[in-house]
């Protein structure tokens, strides 16, 4: 593997395609991205504000201001992505965090705040507060903004406290009833992580976030562990190889919390104790989820392979599950790219690049929209174009982005 090449070829993507295609959309009037757009990416459909993309991309501009700072981008403006900056922070805090600094999980353009048409709550995703976290954490810790510190810390705060009192909700997939999902403990191991990173920044203590971390990601590989796979849902009888939630396997979300809990354990805790497990898992997940017939990760399998099979009640999750299994999803595979690069890297295993390689052909000759830059997000098994709504009406620039932005980080270290 020529590392150089690779490294030229993200920074390409990233600096001609990506961040070109997503300026486009910023909305400098108002502050914040307007993605409620199409699937192939040319026309936009609303002009409403998901707080969890605002979170997602106020994140990925403060990683690629960090980057450019070191002259990693030369095709970057950097004053843009400081203007884009300010102005998505700007917009989250003023309109998005309410009341005992919890997020609304809609607004219009203006940031006037829309309850959610199920629930009938402004605070209907406990993932939109994280993905507020997060990019909030970044921006302050790229720019050194001291006094960014009491409201980011007061979100943290809010967060914690109410995943342990079990005060939240999941919109767009509600936790189906007798169950522990893994979304919520993955979600806090990279909340905090970010979270973590700030405050060293600052010289601030962490001892009481690692502890924490820590304990999540003991949570993943421990309790959500069975026979070399993460569930995704546990119920409390523990009857699990009758039902389809039981049985099910969400290939690219356990390849995601894979790096997850590989970079946490990598910084603040024992990597070595747990990094058999992780690879067990990571080349579980992929080698189940590879389609032998097209190629690609399909969404959703059976622990065994193939079609998720089992008993199924009456859940929204449970109809997603049997009504897309099938499918090609563009974040899936992006988390492929870094994951099997990251665990290379750190063990020098063949196979893990073999399976980085596999992922790589299928995605690029697959996945991106020669046209417009970016990628066409959304597949049918074979390949071709799908247009659904995936989790949320938008069009997402964080999985790919991200993914991106950590293999440069990898290798231009």
């Amino acid at each position: 593997m020529n590392k150089e090449k690779l490294l030229a070829e993200y920074i390409e993507r990233i600096q001609d395609d990506f961040v070109p295609y997503w300026n486009r959309f910023y909305d400098y009037e108002k502050g914040g991205i307007l993605n409620c757009i199409n699937n192939y990416g040319d026309q936009k459909l609303s002009d409403n504000k998901f707080t969890w993309s605002q979170g997602r991309y106020l994140w990925l501009l403060g990683r690629l201001y960090d980057l450019n700072k070191k002259g990693v981008f030369p095709h970057l403006d950097n004053e843009d992505l400081l203007r884009q900056m300010q102005g998505t922070y700007t917009f989250l805090t003023q309109y998005s965090i309410y009341d005992d600094n919890r997020c609304c999980y809609l607004l219009d353009r203006d940031g006037n705040k829309l309850k959610d048409a199920r629930t009938g709550r402004y605070d209907a995703s406990i993932f939109a507060d994280c993905f507020a976290l997060i990019g909030m954490a970044q921006y302050t810790k790229a720019t050194g903004l001291k006094e960014n510190l009491p409201a980011v810390e007061a979100l943290y705060r809010s967060i914690t406290d109410r995943i342990e009192r079990g005060d939240y909700l999941t919109e767009p997939y509600p936790i189906p009833e007798g169950y522990k999902v893994h979304s919520i403990p993955m979600i806090m191991v990279n909340t905090v992580y970010e979270y973590i990173k700030m405050r060293e920044v600052f010289g601030l203590p962490c001892e009481e976030e690692i502890r924490y971390g820590l304990g999540k990601v003991h949570t993943i590989l421990e309790d959500f562990y069975r026979g070399g796979y993460i569930r995704e849902h546990v119920s409390t009888d523990e009857n699990y190889e009758r039902r389809l939630l039981d049985r099910h396997v969400n290939p690219g979300h356990t390849l995601e919390d894979m790096w997850f809990c590989a970079e946490f354990l990598k910084d603040y805790g024992d990597l070595s104790a747990y990094l058999p497990r992780i690879l067990e898992i990571a080349r579980n997940a992929f080698d189940i989820g590879w389609d032998p017939e097209y190629g690609g990760l399909l969404r959703f399998v059976d622990r065994e392979g193939g079609q998720p099979k089992g008993e199924a009640g009456d859940s929204d999750f449970e109809r997603l599950i049997q009504n897309t299994w099938d499918m090609k999803l563009w974040w899936p595979h992006s988390e492929t790219l870094y994951v099997f690069l990251y665990l290379y890297e750190l063990t020098g295993e063949r196979d893990l690049l073999d399976r980085y390689e596999k992922a790589s052909d299928y995605i690029f000759a697959t996945f991106p929209n020669r046209e417009l830059g970016e990628w066409i997000q959304i597949r049918k098994r074979d390949g071709t174009p799908e247009d659904k709504v995936v989790a949320l009406p938008v069009k997402d620039p964080f999985h790919i982005l991200r993914n991106f932005i950590k293999i440069v980080e990898l290798y231009q270290k």
